[in-house]
């Protein structure tokens, strides 16, 4: 019986794909924290050290199991990519182990790389693991390549979580010395030449310099000085937000912005303008040519009830929408609506805002392949108290749902009032207050007074005050433009509204 053995190299490797979570989440069906551990209940934390030994003892249970399933000595490198495999996926697949205990390590590694699926779908961060274990599976018993001539080469090894700005920026730096740009720690320290210097960006392991040393040792590791640039977000005014409209409630009925929106749009003097994504992406020229800097945002919808509540199945829904406005220079999307109401989807998708932030990492995941520069909104919550059978608390949803804001990358809100004094309350108006949004920027992607005893002018006035006197918000839109039915009190269809929030002062 082979011996394998649980390295340092091992734990690792296996932690750098799982992620650390201090506190438990749902994972399908079990509370699970730290490094994949099953917690024994939903409030227990756990610290790093603990979670790493934890790990390893679990590691240590499936490396007597796989040393019983296999014929070999693996090396290092191979027992790595079994372990980590066995850990993700359950046990290591069965043609993968015969593949190697019949020293078929090509084959072995294009076996393990089918298994990049979950619900059904292939996932880019199964992809990228499966394809990482299959390397270390592989790469002790291929050739070492030796080039042609000897040359220099310069590799810039950027960590697994960059994004594409990053990417760009590291690019735009390589192209000045024409030296390459890439992810694979195998990749930067292969092959027999002279001189090979390892150009580290972003974040790696600590022991990443003593790995080089041990694995490509003529390899040369230095850290970049350079931190690679990013686009800069809209700038956040602490006293001035953008003057935004929701559009219809309605997508337009699939059609492009409806021209009695348009011209809401041209008369309100509108900065922001935000739309469903089941509305036409043709939209987005049509508002561009009223105003060439108008900020569009687009909420993703999709119905979520007790028939359709996968991550999957609102992705069917929205993915195409999404992508033909972001084919259309959108970048701003936020991930549903309101998820504390039980119509949006709670109690039947999700039933805490763990879960939802579960569900709303999925859709990230998926979207963000073919969006690569795609900024994802936390979604505004529904605000007041706790309703039963209507909805959940949000503050306590807010709180739940951490790991949904820690992903996105602004955060949105809803507030509502029903007259001046309500417009200046934390529980009316400024609810958007209660958010500690960590530094992110602020959409109030909803805003509106829903009572039926105001006038829609006085509401109109009501408006421009209100939005004059947000604080760290980017932009505010105001509930909503037009409504088939439901919304009479707060559409400014037919109503002076438009007119009215026109003549504000600017200034």
């Amino acid at each position: 019986m082979a011996d394998i053995e649980v390295t340092q190299q091992t734990l690792d490797f296996i932690a750098g794909w799982e992620g650390f979570c201090a506190v438990p989440y749902w994972d399908v069906h079990q509370w699970t924290y730290g490094y994949g551990t099953k917690a024994p209940n939903e409030h227990e934390t756990i610290t790093q050290e603990q979670a790493l030994d934890f790990m390893g003892i679990d590691l240590a249970k499936r490396a007597k199991k796989l040393a019983k399933q296999i014929s070999f000595v693996p090396t290092p490198n191979q027992a790595t990519a079994l372990l980590s495999a066995a850990f993700n996926l359950g046990s290591v697949p069965a043609m993968v182990v015969e593949y190697c205990n019949a020293g078929d390590y090509s084959e072995a590694a294009l076996e393990l790389r089918k298994y990049c699926h979950a619900g059904g779908e292939k996932l880019p961060a199964l992809q990228r693991r499966r394809q990482a274990e299959a390397r270390l599976l592989e790469m002790d018993t291929m050739t070492r390549g030796e080039p042609r001539v000897q040359y220099s080469r310069v590799y810039h090894l950027l960590d697994q979580n960059a994004s594409i700005d990053q990417f760009v920026a590291v690019a735009r730096e390589a192209w000045e010395d024409r030296s390459t740009v890439g992810f694979s720690y195998d990749d930067a320290g292969v092959g027999d030449l002279g001189s090979k210097t390892v150009v580290l960006h972003g974040t790696h392991p600590d022991n990443i310099v003593d790995w080089f040393a041990q694995h490509y040792p003529n390899a040369k590791v230095v850290q970049d000085q350079v931190t690679p640039k990013t686009p800069p977000q809209p700038p956040v005014s602490q006293t001035k937000a953008l003057w935004g409209l929701h559009g219809s409630a309605d997508g337009s009925w699939g059609n492009p912005i409806l021209t009695e929106t348009q011209d809401m749009v041209k008369t309100a003097k509108i900065q922001a303008v935000k739309l469903l994504s089941n509305e036409s992406s043709e939209s987005v020229p049509i508002l561009h040519n009223i105003n060439p800097d108008i900020f569009i945002l687009i909420r993703l919808f999709a119905k979520v009830d007790d028939e359709h509540n996968s991550a999957s199945d609102f992705i069917h829904t929205v993915g195409a929408q999404a992508r033909s406005f972001y084919d259309k220079g959108v970048r701003y999307f936020e991930v549903h609506n309101e998820p504390n109401l039980y119509i949006e989807g709670f109690g039947s998708a999700w039933d805490d805002g763990q879960k939802f932030a579960t569900f709303f990492n999925s859709i990230i995941r998926s979207l963000e392949e073919d969006m690569p520069e795609a900024k994802w909104g936390y979604p505004g919550l529904s605000p007041g108290h706790s309703i039963e059978g209507v909805r959940y608390d949000p503050m306590r949803f807010w709180n739940e749902s951490w790991q949904a804001r820690d992903q996105a990358d602004y955060i949105c809100a809803h507030s509502y009032f029903t007259s001046d004094t309500d417009m200046d309350s934390l529980d009316g108006g400024q609810w958007y207050k209660r958010y500690d949004t960590q530094g992110k920027l602020l959409m109030l992607t909803e805003f509106s007074n829903p009572s039926k005893d105001v006038p829609k002018a006085i509401k109109g006035v009501q408006y421009n005050n209100y939005v004059e006197k947000l604080e760290g918000v980017h932009s505010a839109y105001c509930f909503l433009s037009t409504a088939s039915g439901g919304f009479e009190y707060e559409t400014w269809s037919g109503s002076p509204i438009a007119t009215i929030v026109g003549k504000r002062n600017d200034n």
